[in-house]
Order: C-alpha cells, then structure tokens, then sequence
C-alpha cells in the first residue's frame, strides 16, 4: 500500500489528482488560501506557523511597526532604531521640535518619546 498524503491545510487525505506542495508539506488546491481572509492564494503565498497568507494579510499581521507613525516598515527601507523601537527614518524626529535626527546625533527617548539633547 501507498502511504495516503495528508494536507497541511485541513489534516485529511488528499485523494484529488492533483496536490500543491509548499515548504515541504502537502496541500489539497482548495486549502490553499489566506488563514486571515480566505481568499484562494493563487500566484504566491507566505507561510507561518504553518498558515498560509496573503501578501496584504502577512505585512499586516507580521510587519516590524514604526514606532513613529505605526505604519508597516517594508523590508526593503532603510531604519533607524532606538532601543526596541524601529523607525522610518523621515519619523526619527524629536517630538518637540521635529527635527529629524540623524546617525550620530545625541538623543533621548522618553516614554517613547524622542528627544533631540538640546529639547532634553
């Protein structure tokens, strides 16, 4: 007897003719969908603790946050970080006078407040 595949997606045997295959585990086609919003994941996907998202979803739910704006920091910019926080660097600024902050400036961060050292 063959060993029965068993999709990742809803733990049941996958009998179809055909099967998707993704971060080696098996998948029935119709299980292949966004964990958040349920919409069939069709040209790319992203995996984890293996669930599947989509694009929108993943950045939403896993995205690092500014800790200026607490928008979504795409991978791809480029940051400045403060301790645990992480911004984009057009929201490095000091809360008071709002100016940006640049690598090698002295600074404070306050209750999560930045603050240039003349403003501290």
């Amino acid at each position: 007897a063959t060993p029965k595949s068993v999709c990742e997606g809803c733990q049941r045997v996958i009998l179809d003719r055909f099967l998707l295959r993704l971060n080696d585990s098996l998948w029935h086609e119709q299980c292949v969908q966004c964990a958040s919003c349920k919409e069939p994941l069709q040209t790319t996907c992203f995996y984890r603790d293996k669930k599947l998202y989509c694009k929108l979803d993943y950045e939403k739910l896993f995205a690092v946050k500014c800790a200026g704006c607490l928008e979504a920091i795409a991978p791809s910019e480029l940051v400045m970080r403060a301790q645990k926080s992480v911004y984009h660097l057009h929201c490095f600024c000091c809360c008071v006078c709002e100016r940006r902050l640049q690598k090698g400036d002295e600074f404070v961060l306050k209750e999560g407040q930045l603050l240039c050292k003349g403003d501290y």
